[in-house]
C-alpha cells in the first residue's frame, strides 16, 4: 500500500527562511520588515491607534525601542484611583490583542484596515473587560465604550 504524498510542506523553520525579504513586510503600513516590535509599536498605523486610545484617556505616550520597554512604561504609570489604573492596564493587552487580530483578519479575511473600527473594537472589549474585575464597577459596558474619553472623570 502505497502512502499519499503530503502536498504543502510543514511550516519549518528552512520554509521560513526562504521567505524573501519581500513576503515578510508589514501588514498595516507595506513599507518595513515585519516583528514584533514593529508590527506592536513602530508602525505608524499601530502607533496612531496607540495615541487615539492614550489620548481619549488623558495621557501622552513616548515611544520606546521595544514593546517590553513600551509596556513597563505604560504600566509604571501611576493612577489615583485603582479602577483607574486597572483599566489603564487593561487597555494595554486589549490594544496588543486587537492589533494582532487586526492583522490576521487582513492576512486570512482580506478585511480592510481601518483606525476608527479599530480603537471602537479596543474601547468595547476595554468595556467589556470590566465587568470581569472584583470590584464592579457602576456603569454598563455600553456606557463605559460609549463614553471612553470621559473614563478619567467616571472612574474617580
Amino acid at each position: 500500500m502505497d502512502l499519499p504524498k503530503l502536498k504543502s510542506p510543514l511550516n519549518t523553520k528552512e520554509l521560513l527562511y526562504k521567505l524573501q525579504e519581500s513576503q515578510n513586510v508589514c501588514t498595516f503600513c507595506s513599507t518595513h520588515s515585519e516583528n514584533l516590535d514593529h508590527v506592536l509599536i513602530d508602525c505608524s498605523f499601530s502607533w496612531k491607534v496607540w495615541c487615539a486610545i492614550a489620548n481619549d484617556l488623558g495621557q501622552q505616550l513616548s515611544r520606546q525601542p521595544t514593546f517590553k520597554q513600551f509596556y513597563e512604561v505604560w504600566i509604571a504609570i501611576p493612577w489615583r484611583y485603582k479602577r483607574l489604573q486597572n483599566l489603564w492596564i487593561s487597555t494595554v493587552f486589549a490594544v496588543a490583542w486587537r492589533l494582532r487580530m487586526v492583522r490576521n483578519e487582513i492576512i486570512f479575511q482580506q478585511k480592510e484596515l481601518s483606525l476608527v473600527e479599530v480603537c471602537h473594537s479596543i474601547k468595547w472589549k476595554v468595556a467589556l473587560w470590566t465587568k470581569a474585575w472584583k470590584e464592579p464597577v457602576p456603569y454598563t459596558v455600553e456606557d463605559i465604550a460609549r463614553n471612553f474619553s470621559s473614563i478619567p472623570v467616571l472612574f474617580h
